[in-house]
């Protein structure tokens, strides 16, 4: 792995210390790049991997994102809520990165050179890889340049947009074709030590291209049908075929080496501020899902409340040990004479988004902010000891000291994990599209893969989760509880989305707001994030300003299909309308 890496860093520091000298001399700039990048295609697999995953996966510290989905209220900058749906982009974006001059270029390089040296399997991967980037580009901006992306060098400099529609058709064809060229036995490629995520396993591959197909031909579904395509037989034929992500062990998500700050999981606090780590907080109705199931991933993501407001006498210290670290919290005297009456109450929302008062919980074990404003402040937060400036409320929840390491092997950058696609099989078994299994066998399936990915342990589940080295679930029980339990009614759909919400926590940011503008479920999210703005919800992302003014008529007609013709957050892309 750190081999990797290595090959990864020194391709990124030659390409930087080349972007960094004289913007005029753009010829010697190229010839740099062709010299760096047309070397040979393993290398280059390598770098597309790195890339696409930690930009990907970088969705967890997008603030657009995590409130949008209401995971997160960020200390600090939560002030900003009232206008944050208004926010435009400047620029293409995956997370932090511009696909177009980044990640295609690089899949680019990959395709010839491996077409060149005959190894057509790697030129499937970097094809599948193009159909991920693509897949999140166009279901977060609509129309976008995709059969016609990255020929700058063919002169083409002003690509059009391909409807949305076309794009899926295009990204759909390429998997299949893809894994055709996978499944023949003598196809070459994928060597082991350059392929992060599979480590040059083909048919592990093949389970990420029909996953990754499937996931897709969920979220056009309807669309399409309104179109007269019917997508069922093709997702039938991969469900039929058992051959998808099933296991943990299919995840399609690479670790850290953790030996340095940039090839460290994102919210570490070995290296920086640790700002990242502690102002991001877990919203109330995040808290309240998870207590209410007693759920166990509350405990391996979560720490326990370190300074609540207590009806303790005294201000009293403990040690808590949970999932094997150890906390130290210190409980505040409610009564005590300093404590303000403010710090008692909160504004926040109920699940239908009205405005109400949130009294502080004595003792809270978890507590989630019921508001984005002032979230550092709100309880008395602000100033406690050992509370990182305006970047932490130690009256709230925050992250568990697991999340803090710069490696884990739970801490991964993920593009999609099988827990996933058994809730898409769940869903779709119960919409009629495919036939395969049951609707209760996938939904299982997918809470299993959920808590197994965790590392949470199948068993008899102790009274408390305190004291404990690792965090055991009785899963069968787990599956039965109410709230959980499916009955066969309509109703199941809306437990299939929360569950996969759930597990999309801290795992895929940028798929879980997918999903919410796709299905409005969980329904109170819906209610609950806009009605801290005064601006719709966003249901994409704006085209970056530079394609008005210089790709105009391609841009025009891009935001011509948009519901309303115009170019803002709540504006309907095809798959939405």
């Amino acid at each position: 792995m750190k081999k990797l890496f290595k090959y990864y860093t020194i391709g990124l520091m030659t390409i930087l210390s080349v972007s960094c000298q004289d913007q005029l001399r753009i010829d010697e700039r190229q010839t740099s790049f062709d010299v760096n990048y047309f070397t040979y295609s393993r290398y280059q697999l390598t770098t597309a991997i790195v890339n696409i995953s930690k930009n990907y996966g970088h969705s967890l510290l997008n603030e657009r994102d995590g409130q949008a989905a209401l995971y997160f209220m960020d200390c600090y900058s939560g002030d900003q809520i009232s206008s944050y749906y208004s926010d435009f982009q400047s620029n293409w974006d995956m997370e932090g990165s511009n696909p177009y001059t980044n990640e295609f270029r690089t899949l680019a390089a990959i395709k010839e050179l491996a077409t060149n040296e005959g190894n057509m399997a790697t030129v499937a991967a970097a094809d599948i890889l193009k159909c991920f980037v693509g897949g999140f580009l166009t279901e977060k901006y609509g129309d976008i340049p995709f059969s016609e992306a990255v020929e700058g060098r063919d002169g083409n400099l002003f690509p059009k947009f391909d409807s949305q529609k076309e794009v899926y058709e295009a990204i759909f064809k390429m998997l299949d074709e893809a894994v055709a060229t996978l499944s023949e036995a003598g196809s070459k490629g994928l060597p082991a030590d350059h392929d992060l995520l599979f480590s040059g396993d083909k048919s592990k591959w093949i389970k990420f291209a029909n996953s990754l197909k499937f996931r897709l031909m969920v979220h056009s579904y309807e669309a399409f049908k309104s179109e007269g395509v019917d997508l069922s037989a093709q997702m039938q034929a991969i469900a039929s075929g058992n051959n998808f992500m099933s296991s943990v062990d299919d995840n399609a998500s690479i670790t850290f080496p953790g030996t340095e700050e940039k090839d460290s999981w994102y919210l570490q606090t070995q290296w920086g501020t640790g700002n990242n780590f502690t102002e991001q907080k877990p919203t109330k109705y995040l808290i309240d899902q998870l207590r209410a199931f007693d759920d166990p991933r509350m405990y391996v993501i979560f720490a326990p409340v370190l300074s609540p407001l207590s009806n303790k006498a005294d201000t009293v210290q403990e040690d808590v040990m949970i999932n094997g670290y150890t906390y130290g919290i210190t409980y505040y005297p409610a009564a005590d004479a300093n404590v303000e009456a403010s710090w008692l109450v909160a504004t926040g929302k109920d699940l239908n988004g009205n405005t109400i008062e949130v009294p502080y919980e004595m003792d809270a074990r978890w507590l989630g902010t019921p508001t984005p404003a002032t979230v550092q402040n709100i309880y008395g937060g602000d100033g406690l000891p050992g509370t990182n400036g305006f970047y932490d409320n130690r009256r709230l929840s925050g992250f568990s000291q697991l999340i803090a390491q710069t490696n884990d092997d739970r801490l991964r950058a993920v593009l999609m994990e099988s827990s996933e696609m058994m809730f898409l099989l769940a869903e779709a078994r119960k919409n009629g599209w495919i036939s395969s299994g049951s609707v209760q066998e996938h939904y299982q399936n997918g809470i299993r893969l959920s808590f197994e990915r965790w590392q949470i342990v199948d068993g008899s589940k102790p009274v408390s989760h305190e004291g404990a080295e690792e965090v055991v679930e009785d899963f069968d029980a787990y599956y039965s509880m109410p709230g959980v339990a499916l009955d066969g009614s309509g109703a199941d759909l809306d437990k299939i989305a929360l569950q996969k919400w759930l597990s999309l926590l801290v795992t895929n940011h940028a798929e879980a707001f997918t999903e919410l503008r796709r299905t409005q479920k969980p329904d109170f999210v819906y209610e609950v994030a806009p009605s801290y703005s005064p601006y719709s919800y966003p249901l994409r992302y704006t085209y970056p300003l530079d394609e008005e003014s210089n790709n105009k008529e391609n841009y025009n007609a891009a935001v011509a299909s948009l519901d309303g013709g115009k170019d803002l957050p709540s504006a309907r892309m095809w798959i939405l309308k």
